[in-house]
């Protein structure tokens, strides 16, 4: 019996060992999330404070030198939280034209106040939009470019937009402190 018990140790030993220095090769790194601060325009002329997060590298694909809209997707049904569609489009909704018609109506009524605010402020200004009256779940997001002659000096990126950290997991999105977040942005 007393050899069945050190057997019995000496093999739960070897077995907490290996499963204690077992590893998978190579550690999943969490990507640092951040956010930058955005509105989010109705085309009835409703505006919100919104985000758009993700990784440095997303963000700066979604946000930098391209003149035509970014699709976003809202990720929490309570709070105006949205990341980038950026792998070329393939989950973007297939809007109806009355959507684009709602949307580019607003956009065209607005660009030039937008415009307005970019080259005062010499940053970047950017506007989610929405059609509530035909709306299928579109969210194209608008980045207003400075257009100014003393708006010429190029910022790093994280300048330009004010990205600062978002620590919050996917699982806190719905909750009130992001909303706080949104609103303090």
């Amino acid at each position: 019996m007393k050899k069945f018990i050190q057997i019995l140790g000496v093999l739960a030993l070897a077995l907490a060992t290996v499963f204690a220095c077992k590893k998978s090769g190579e550690e999943v790194k969490k990507e640092e999330r951040f956010s930058v601060a955005m509105k989010v325009a109705e085309a009835n002329g409703n505006t919100e404070n919104a985000i758009i997060i993700g990784s440095k590298a997303e963000l700066k694909t979604a946000l930098s030198e391209k003149d035509a809209p970014t699709y976003v997707k809202k990720v929490s049904a309570s709070n105006n939280v949205f990341i980038p569609i950026v792998d070329g489009g393939t989950v973007v909704p297939n809007p109806n034209k009355l959507c684009w018609d709602e949307i580019d109506a607003y956009v065209n009524a607005h660009k030039a106040e937008w415009q307005q605010q970019a080259n005062q402020t010499c940053s970047t200004v950017l506007v989610c939009v929405t059609c509530p009256k035909a709306g299928v779940g579109l969210y194209v997001l608008y980045a207003i470019k400075p257009t100014s002659p003393k708006c010429t000096i190029y910022e790093a990126f994280e300048m330009q937009f004010n990205i600062s950290a978002f620590n919050f997991t996917d699982n806190q999105l719905e909750s009130e402190s992001v909303a706080s977040f949104i609103k303090g942005r």
